[in-house]
């Protein structure tokens, strides 16, 4: 089996897109992919005329007397010169990652063959990960499909008790407002009968004042609000929308 790579070149950093020549068994676990970067490593460094230089590759100039020296050392990250090849699976619920490291003896061009073959072994592992991701997927699904449920009941439980409560507010404040309309309506009935017993110009102006006080007061009429009024069963429906429900109360 052959590797077939697409490599796009940075300053330090190779990837590699894996594509096998035929149908291998690594086609069993979908896909794999893999990266190429170039190492760097941390070492003592020394900051000269604006750049840093390993410590160890340092020469110090040839001192003059009196000179000083405008340098100091610290530690920064060079690059090694070797790479590091990581192949990993790009599905998100299969965690797996593997890496083989080039060192000062042994490049990866010397262990292609044995990389391939552990890639090939890999293979009923990265199948197990990813049906075991997928099985992961299905029990969360129906986790958040139960969670919904539970949900849309509780919320139909508050809305409905919340129909209740403002239904029977209403009525409350339905019922004092007929109350205060028959008491109304006694006064004037009242006033009205004693205006009756009364003669010309007095009769007239108390008369005029009724009619002033009746307009003041407006409709004292309690059966117009409670044709207005609705049932729980008129203001919650199981089926409707809470927010249509919400702004159909306000």
């Amino acid at each position: 089996m052959s590797l077939l790579a697409a490599c796009a070149l940075t300053e330090d950093v190779v990837s590699v897109a894996y594509k096998p020549s035929q149908a291998p068994a690594l086609a069993n676990a979908g896909a794999i992919g893999l990266t190429i970067v170039e190492m760097s490593e941390e070492v003592e460094a020394r900051y000269v005329n604006g750049q840093y230089v390993r410590e160890a590759e340092y020469v110090p100039p040839r001192r003059r007397r009196y000179a000083v020296d405008t340098t100091w050392t610290t530690t920064k990250a060079f690059t090694t010169g070797r790479l590091c090849l990581q192949a990993y699976s790009p599905y998100w619920r299969a965690k797996w990652v593997r890496q083989w490291r080039e060192t000062k003896d042994r490049d990866l061009g010397s262990r292609i063959s044995s990389i391939i073959k552990e890639l090939e072994q890999s293979v009923v592992e990265i199948a197990g990960l990813v049906e075991e991701g997928e099985r992961q997927a299905v029990i969360e699904h129906e986790r958040r499909v139960a969670a919904h449920e539970q949900w849309e009941r509780e919320e139909a439980e508050r809305r409905a008790a919340q129909a209740l409560k403002d239904s029977k507010k209403e009525l409350l404040g339905i019922i004092d407002a007929w109350g205060e309309s028959r008491r109304i309506e006694q006064f004037f009935a009242e006033a009205e009968k004693q205006i009756g017993n009364l003669t010309g110009h007095e009769k007239t102006r108390m008369s005029e004042r009724l009619r002033l006080g009746r307009e003041l007061i407006g409709n004292t009429q309690a059966l117009d609000r409670f044709i207005g009024w609705r049932s729980p069963a008129e203001r919650f429906h199981p089926s409707d929308d809470p927010v249509d429900e919400e702004a159909e109360d306000q």
